[in-house]
């Protein structure tokens, strides 16, 4: 170690020595160090300090990450996590990791997580799942995976040795969850609301929640995917509406719900004709041509909040159930299947990943079709010569 006198400006003699902590395990460089002491003795002693941190940070001058609590680490976790999803699933995580993980774990320590304890909790959350309690408790297994992945991506930044999330034992769902009953309008519920639709008064406000209306029950499409169209997005020469985009909770635009929600939609000329109508109406209500569809004219995207205040109205006023904007897309796919569509067909339109969703969705809604099937089988047997 070559050690050099330096005078101070002020005459104060000092010990000046350049000293070589070894290679970055970060960035693979030679890292050195310049030490400045009163005294030769005093400088060796900072030179040996200085090797020795340089160990203990892991062989690098970058900061070492401190995480001490499992919040701590569950924010840099979300952090990273955030960037990655839709706002509507961001939202939903958001509130599962502050409700139901920051509540309990916050405050552990990160050595002090262990997989009893944690084993434990996941028991208890299902239990007050099989006991009846509602809301994300009955959705345990996700609350348990979104630990897992936070403790391993503890595991990833070298802060835990192992992930005490990873072996724990999901316990099984002994209160099955009834199947909720599609709510749709039957033929009787839906011809009474399309009457009381065409007694309502001829205003710009009713033509556009009756457009609205119709037009979700004619596509099957979500509120979101509609509430996102634009006039370029439909095709009236060949009769057909692209879904591209959805509408999220923060009124942005972003990619549909799957890519099997990215769809071309054929609709019929009736519906046609009204969104031509509508849309001459839109422009002169507006002064110009709005380029979203379904645009209130004070702004660019619509609240679904209030247009779903106006519905239940709308139901109420009718004296139908109300079954929600999701109501018209069941009822579409029951009007549909009714009429004999392929499953292939309707899932297509209803933008499904797997036939399997739709047909577990809307099978019980075919009612007319299981009761033909006896029609059939008897025409097919009288058609038979024996």
């Amino acid at each position: 170690m070559t050690i050099t006198e330096y005078k101070k400006k002020n005459g104060e003699l000092v010990y000046r020595s350049n000293i070589y902590l070894g290679i970055d395990r970060v960035t693979g460089k030679k890292v050195r160090t310049t030490i400045t002491a009163p005294t030769k003795k005093l400088l060796k002693t900072k030179a040996r300090q200085a090797i020795a941190d340089f160990e203990a940070n892991g062989h690098t001058i970058k900061p070492k990450l401190v995480v001490k609590t499992y919040g701590e680490l569950a924010q840099l976790w979300w952090d990273s996590y955030k960037h990655t999803v839709k706002p509507n699933t961001s939202c939903m995580m958001e509130s599962f990791v502050r409700n139901h993980l920051l509540s309990v774990f916050a405050d552990y320590p990160l050595d002090k997580m262990t997989t009893p304890m944690i084993q434990m909790q996941v028991n208890e959350w299902a239990s007050k799942a099989n006991k009846g309690a509602t809301g994300a408790f009955q959705r345990y297994g996700l609350l348990c995976s979104l630990n897992r992945r936070i403790l391993q991506y503890g595991v990833t930044l070298e802060l835990l040795s192992f992930n005490p999330a990873k072996n724990i034992v999901l316990p099984r769902k002994t209160r099955v969850k009834a199947k909720d009953k599609i709510k749709h309008l039957d033929q009787d519920n839906l011809k009474a609301f399309l009457t009381y639709l065409s007694r309502l008064e001829p205003t710009y406000q009713h033509m556009f929640e009756i457009m609205l209306y119709k037009t979700l029950l004619a596509t099957g499409c979500r509120i979101s995917e509609l509430l996102a169209l634009e006039w370029s997005d439909i095709d009236f020469d060949e009769a057909q509406i692209s879904i591209t985009k959805t509408l999220n909770r923060y009124r942005t635009v972003n990619s549909p719900k799957s890519k099997s929600s990215i769809r071309v939609i054929d609709i019929d000329q009736a519906t046609l004709k009204m969104l031509k109508s509508y849309r001459q109406q839109q422009r002169l209500e507006a002064g110009y041509q709005p380029k979203i569809v379904f645009s209130p004219i004070t702004d660019t995207y619509a609240k679904v909040a209030s247009l779903r205040q106006r519905l239940e109205r709308h139901f109420r006023l009718a004296g139908v159930e109300n079954v929600g904007f999701h109501g018209f897309r069941h009822t579409h796919a029951s009007l549909l299947l009714n009429a004999g569509i392929p499953y292939k067909e309707l899932q297509h339109r209803l933008g499904h990943n797997n036939i399997s969703t739709t047909m577990d969705i809307y099978g019980h809604l075919s009612e007319m079709n299981k009761k033909s099937a006896v029609s059939f089988f008897e025409n097919a047997i009288n058609e038979l010569k024996v």
